[in-house]
């Protein structure tokens, strides 16, 4: 299974919109497999704190405790679907493989480019 971006997104600001202490194990939608792989993924990144459960039978699944520093930062770069959309356009979809540095990085540049304060002051 590959990364699915969208679904990273989502369940970034599903946690970032959800009240303080609430934990998200499960999406609307969304098989709870794949959740669980991205939720892992998204803890390795070091986007979320959240506990997995590997059981020696049986399904993974994990549930995300919180975001961490970086979780936040991300959720602040990608919660406009303006920019969100022009970064599946401009980096995920030519790319086809790329690095969430990358993307992360080229978010940033167009915050900046997009703030005339920070504009003038270069």
């Amino acid at each position: 299974m590959n990364r699915d971006m969208d679904l990273i997104r989502r369940i970034a600001l599903e946690t970032a919109d959800a009240p303080h202490g609430k934990r998200l194990d499960k999406l609307d939608g969304v098989d709870p497999n794949d959740f669980a792989l991205h939720v892992i993924w998204m803890d390795e990144a070091g986007l979320v704190k959240a506990q997995i459960f590997q059981p020696i039978s049986g399904r993974v699944s994990a549930t995300v405790l919180r975001l961490t520093w970086d979780g936040c930062e991300f959720v602040d770069a990608v919660r406009s679907d303006t920019l969100w959309n022009k970064a599946k356009d401009n980096v995920i979809k030519p790319a086809g493989s790329f690095t969430f540095g990358i993307l992360r990085d080229w978010i940033k540049t167009e915050i900046t480019q997009g703030l005339p304060t920070l504009r003038g002051l270069g």
